[in-house]
């Protein structure tokens, strides 16, 4: 292999990285505790969703309203606290897809897309789900 190309390909590890940092958590949104369903409005942009930190009670059952905002297909994964997917939808674009959750349990449910690349450049979030006061 050349230099060059070995350069090259350092080069382009090194955008994936920084791109990969920039990508966080934004401000937590905590949503009830409610007595139903709870309606959220997610936008799912290019290597984001918006928002990807809530914060939610033990039994709740959240409605998401996960708009895909961009031209490309997206997917919204959703696991439970065990690591186990409770659902996996593809997200067209320009188009509202809803999927229903239901909060069982405390602990963290990570969502992300996975198209490739996709969660590894900030297409990702969380539901941290805690015991109701």
């Amino acid at each position: 292999m050349k230099i060059k190309s070995k350069r090259l390909i350092v080069l382009w590890l090194g955008v994936v990285l920084a791109v990969a940092a920039c990508a966080s958590q934004q401000p937590l949104v905590t949503i009830g505790p409610s007595t139903g369903e709870t309606a959220i409005h997610i936008d799912a942009g290019n290597f984001k969703f918006e928002p990807n930190n809530l914060q939610a009670y033990k039994g709740d059952v959240l409605v998401l309203k996960i708009e895909n905002i961009s031209g490309t297909g997206h997917n919204f994964t959703i696991k439970n606290p065990a690591g186990g997917t409770i659902q996996s939808v593809p997200l067209t674009p320009k188009e509202t897809t809803t999927v229903k959750v239901d909060l069982s349990e405390t602990g963290t449910y990570e969502f992300y897309c996975d198209k490739p690349f996709h969660a590894a450049f900030g297409m990702k979030g969380r539901i941290e789900v805690i015991q109701a006061p």
